[in-house]
């Protein structure tokens, strides 16, 4: 029975291991579609978040419907937050737009070997959105 066990330990933690890890690969920094801008996936607490850390444009976020927020920069915010990983994708997260100040319901998943990161935003259902694409700083 011990041994039993000692089997069933061993096996959950190394399979709750490889899945954190693999959860993990969405880790790093990427350029935005038109490499005006770059940003940085990270992990805290096993979620997983996105920041911008660059844009040759810093400007501030003036779209945000909080009007306290409006003369912060773009630079640091943290527009994609509470990402969970789950089936080879990064779900029930919340994508933040500057461009227009809506929040939105997201995934995210990672293609050609982790060198391309898409990212899609939709109200309701995934089909009525859209998807932006990421490719990995080298």
């Amino acid at each position: 029975m011990k041994t039993l066990v000692t089997i069933i330990t061993f096996i959950l933690f190394t399979t709750f291991s490889f899945s954190q890890s693999e959860g993990d690969n969405i880790i790093g920094e990427y350029w935005t579609e038109t490499k005006e801008g770059k940003i940085e996936i990270f992990k805290k607490d096993n979620i997983y978040f996105g920041k911008i850390i660059w844009r040759k444009d810093a400007r501030l976020d003036t779209e945000n419907s909080d009007k306290n927020l409006q003369n912060r920069s773009v630079i640091g915010i943290v527009f994609m937050k509470d990402f969970i990983y789950k089936n080879n994708k990064w779900v029930n997260g919340e994508i933040y737009s500057i461009e227009n100040g809506g929040t939105y319901s997201g995934k995210l998943w990672l293609k050609e070997n982790g060198k391309i990161l898409k990212m899609r935003g939709y109200i309701g259902v995934s089909l009525l959105g859209k998807t932006a694409t990421f490719t990995r700083v080298e």
